[in-house]
């Protein structure tokens, strides 16, 4: 078994699961439920051939702004071959206004980031589809699976 097995089998992202966001230099967002499906495809059903366990922490900054911290720990194959936690953070409470989708954003922003340890969507996360080129033929076709 080559140390690559699972990170060659997942690396490539699908561009139909992929979307830019222009928020400041901007960056390419990878669709999380695609990444548990292909976890899926790769290992067998959650909770079975993977799975993964969340803390979560909440960090006062001032009295009205927040933020929670997801630790998420993933594991594969059996559940003692486990890694993390990887943290995921987002804003709870920004100017005295809560985000009552902090909670599940953090463990999301957590999980995407651990998967990535084991190679889910690395062509991402390598830069290959900085700026516009994930719309250019030449790099879509480079892609394609």
């Amino acid at each position: 078994m080559s140390n690559m097995n699972i990170w060659d089998a997942v690396s490539k992202s699908d561009a139909k699961f992929l979307k830019q966001v222009k928020v400041g230099r901007g960056f390419t967002a990878i669709d999380a439920h695609s990444q548990i499906m292909k976890a899926t495809e790769v290992f067998g059903p959650v909770g079975g051939g993977w799975g993964y366990h969340v803390s979560h922490s909440i960090e006062v900054l001032t009295p009205n702004d927040s933020v929670i911290i997801a630790g998420v720990s993933v594991w594969y194959n059996e559940p003692s071959n486990v890694f993390g936690p990887v943290l995921g953070c987002k804003t709870l409470m920004r100017n005295g206004k809560t985000d009552e989708d902090a909670p599940k954003k953090a463990m999301t922003d957590g999980l995407t980031k651990a998967l990535s340890h084991l190679g889910f969507n690395a062509d991402v996360f390598l830069g290959e589809f900085d700026g516009n080129k994930y719309t250019d033929d030449t790099q879509k076709a480079k892609r394609d699976w």
